[in-house]
């Protein structure tokens, strides 16, 4: 060993002998220490001083120095608890609000109160045996002007922060005036004055917020803003009733203007915006109610009087503009109704287009319906419109009428329905025509389409008792004036069957029966290989001479047999055979 490990080694063990002798004399005192202790425990103990004496037995409890009287002091701490659990509450509870305070945590501090209060209610029982315990040691914890500081100061932030929100988000508004409501009337001065200060305060922010929503136009807004005010006091358990008055006060200048200006379809959007508002927060009648309601009523006399008065667009207008206060859907297809059979035009294709149609006609209560009509539009096109008994309608579209552009008149012509059987209204068209006659033409109005009965030329027609038709100076495009023609209906139309003679009508096999007679037969009209003009009927021909004219096929011949006969070539041979004068011939081929 070197000297100079000899020098380390007993500087080492001096150190180490110093150290125990500073460890030992420290052990020395803390018996002493713990002992002193004891005995000032028990003095105060006996003296009745039962707080101090807790504190002295919980000190010496704490010095492990020496085992000393150890189950004496425990005994001791065990009858003194409550002292403890006082002292150890409150010290507890001073230091958690003074932290809360200087956070701002307002929620954990109210729980510190709340504890605070337990700890009161548990101790400071009137009478109590630890009541004088307690006041002494929260007397000495100073916990109370604490409490009453942090109060004050959570106050006056809650109520500077509710100031200045009136214009910001309202949740966070809400939340102060709920922290303000949980501060106990006792940090206001009495609960008097925290109703009087708190209502002050909240009536000034509610109405100003709800002011700045309806000066925006936002009545929706300001509503559901109010309604969120209302819920929110009512879950508190606190009276506002200033909220419904805003409320109430913006309806009422929101819907008379509205009414002012006319403008209907802002006043039923407002309206339902408080009738839902109202329904929501369980209120059933106000003067805005009242008022929604009285104005409607006006509202819907002032439409039946427009619907009185023929205004019907007007009056479907407002009906609509009221639908959303109420279902005015009745009344405005009964409006419609109305205006369908006072204008039957508009029950055609664009019928409400100004001018769309001319040469319009209509007929009411007739063929099972409500109301008919029809008319042309500038392209000469025939449409139908009916509406039935059950309000339905139903539209038909024609092609454009024949001489349109000479169109004289456009009826109903029941007459006509009548002969048809089918019980559908018909159509009778007049135009001029070349030559000073008129052009007929009648169309049936059947469900599935327009139909045309007939189309003739002449000076007049005349339906007859056998269903026919005559047609005085009848056009047949044979070039003859003042021949009266028939027309028989022939699936469904009617078509030319004969032109009316004062001839008497016999067979063509009889013509030689009746020399120098004006007769009429019935033939077919041919045209030999030699160009001879000959009459042909069961076999039997007849040679044709005088006003023949052009016309071939089937037809009525009219004129004399004068017991003349004429040699003919026939498939059978040579054949003689009466000549027959022709005085007119009718051709029974229609349109020749």
């Amino acid at each position: 060993m070197t000297f100079k490990q000899l020098i380390t080694l007993r500087n080492f063990m001096i150190i180490l002998c110093i150290s125990m002798l500073v460890l030992l004399g420290q052990k020395v005192f803390l018996i002493a220490d713990k002992i002193q202790m004891t005995k000032e425990a028990d003095r105060l103990y006996a003296a009745g001083d039962l707080i101090s004496a807790e504190n002295q037995y919980r000190l010496a409890a704490a010095n492990h120095s020496i085992l000393y009287m150890e189950e004496k002091v425990a005994e001791r701490l065990a009858e003194l608890s409550p002292i403890t659990a006082i002292r150890q509450g409150l010290s507890a509870l001073v230091l958690s609000a003074e932290a809360q305070a200087t956070t701002k945590d307002f929620s954990g501090f109210m729980k510190s109160y709340d504890a605070l209060l337990s700890l009161k209610a548990t101790y400071m029982k009137p009478g109590g045996p630890y009541e004088s315990y307690y006041r002494q040691l929260s007397t000495d914890s100073g916990i109370s002007d604490k409490f009453t500081t942090y109060f004050r100061e959570f106050k006056e932030q809650f109520l500077t922060e509710l100031a200045q929100s009136q214009s910001g988000n309202t949740s966070e508004a809400e939340a102060f005036k709920w922290n303000l409501l949980q501060i106990p009337d006792a940090y206001y001065g009495s609960a008097a004055s925290k109703d009087e200060l708190l209502a002050s305060k909240f009536k000034s922010h509610d109405t100003a917020k709800l002011n700045a929503l309806a000066g925006t136009g936002s009545f929706t807004g300001m509503l559901e803003s109010a309604l969120s005010m209302m819920n929110a006091y009512k879950q508190h358990s606190y009276e506002a009733p200033w909220v419904l008055g805003q409320a109430e006060s913006s309806g009422k200048i929101f819907l008379n203007k509205d009414l002012e200006s006319d403008n209907i379809t802002a006043f039923t959007g407002h309206a339902v915006a408080y009738r839902n508002f109202a329904g929501s927060a369980g209120i059933t009648s106000s003067k805005v109610l009242t008022l929604v309601d009285t104005s409607k009523a006006k509202l819907l006399k002032n439409a039946k009087r427009m619907t009185s008065k023929g205004q019907y667009a007007d009056a479907i207008q407002l009906y609509g503009d009221l639908a959303p206060l109420e279902d005015t859907s009745s009344i405005i297809a009964a409006t419609r109704l109305a205006w369908n059979i006072a204008e039957p035009v508009r029950l055609l294709p664009g019928g409400e287009e100004q001018g769309r149609y001319g040469n319009i006609i209509s007929s009411k209560g007739l063929h099972g319906t409500k109301v008919i009509v029809a008319g042309t539009d500038s392209n000469g096109i025939l449409y139908y419109a009916a509406m039935n008994n059950d309000e339905s309608v139903i539209t038909l579209t024609g092609n454009s009428l024949p001489k349109f552009e000479s169109l004289r008149s456009l009826t109903f012509n029941d007459q006509l329905a009548a002969s048809t059987g089918s019980g559908a209204p018909v159509v009778l068209v007049e135009s001029e025509v070349e030559g000073g006659r008129t052009l007929f033409t009648a169309y049936e109005m059947k469900s599935d389409g327009i139909s045309q009965l007939f189309s003739m030329s002449g000076d007049s027609y005349e339906l007859q008792s056998d269903d026919s038709i005559l047609v005085s100076n009848a056009d047949l495009g044979d070039g003859v004036d003042g021949q009266t023609a028939r027309y028989r209906k022939v699936d469904g139309s009617y078509q030319f069957a004969e032109i009316v003679q004062e001839y008497a009508v016999i067979s063509a096999s009889d013509v030689a029966l009746h020399p120098f007679e004006k007769v009429s037969f019935h033939c077919e009209i041919v045209i030999d290989n030699f160009g001879n003009t000959l009459a042909y009927s069961n076999g039997v021909y007849i040679s044709l001479q005088g006003e023949v004219g052009s016309v071939t096929g089937n037809a009525l011949v009219s004129g004399q047999y004068q017991n003349g006969y004429q040699p003919i070539e026939t498939d059978m041979g040579e054949q003689y055979v009466p000549v027959f004068v022709v005085e007119s011939v009718g051709s029974m081929s229609f349109g020749q």
